[in-house]
């Protein structure tokens, strides 16, 4: 802090004329406040691409989300087999297709040869109420005992959320 002399008038004593003193002044000055600022900038800058990068990945979350819906949903319609998606933890995804067993019985179990776990970016994670749930295209593309929309949501560690809907008809909208 620098203090430049402050010369001001004052009240001159009995028998003077005038009378000026020399003070010093506080605060500081604008070169250290430009200093300051720039360190500020500097650090703030430096700081920013870090967090709008970890911000993202809740978005890249919800693309993940609807890409692996939607391709299981495509791949049940296109190649006449069942294919189920699972959440079974906050950061993955799981896709399989399904066997009919025995062939024309309507039962479709999992086939654990095929099955696919995608792992959803950090540090954003779905939310308590989608893990353990499981979602099985039929051949037509509709989502087996789904009567209503359902909304699945991934949060970031910031509180950031991104949702999507899967319909019963099979449709996948963001929100």
């Amino acid at each position: 802090m620098t203090t430049s002399p402050r010369i001001t008038r004052c009240r001159p004593p009995a028998g003077r004329a005038t009378s000026w003193v020399v003070t010093a002044a506080g605060g500081y000055g604008l070169i250290e406040l430009l200093v300051t600022l720039s360190i500020f900038t500097i650090i703030a800058g430096i700081a920013m691409p870090e967090i709008r990068a970890a911000r993202m990945q809740v978005g890249n979350a919800q693309r993940l989300l609807i890409a692996n819906l939607r391709l299981a949903r495509a791949n049940a319609i296109s190649k006449s087999i069942h294919y189920q998606v699972t959440f079974p933890t906050a950061n993955q995804i799981v896709v399989s297709r399904m066997n009919e067993t025995p062939v024309g019985s309507g039962t479709w179990l999992v086939d654990t040869t095929t099955q696919r776990t995608i792992a959803v970016p950090s540090p954003a994670f779905l939310k308590s109420t989608v893990v353990g749930t499981t979602y099985e295209f039929t051949t037509r593309g509709l989502v087996v005992n789904l009567n209503a929309p359902v909304q699945l949501d991934a949060q970031d560690t910031y509180g950031m959320t991104k949702s999507l809907q899967i319909w019963p008809s099979g449709q996948i909208n963001e929100l």
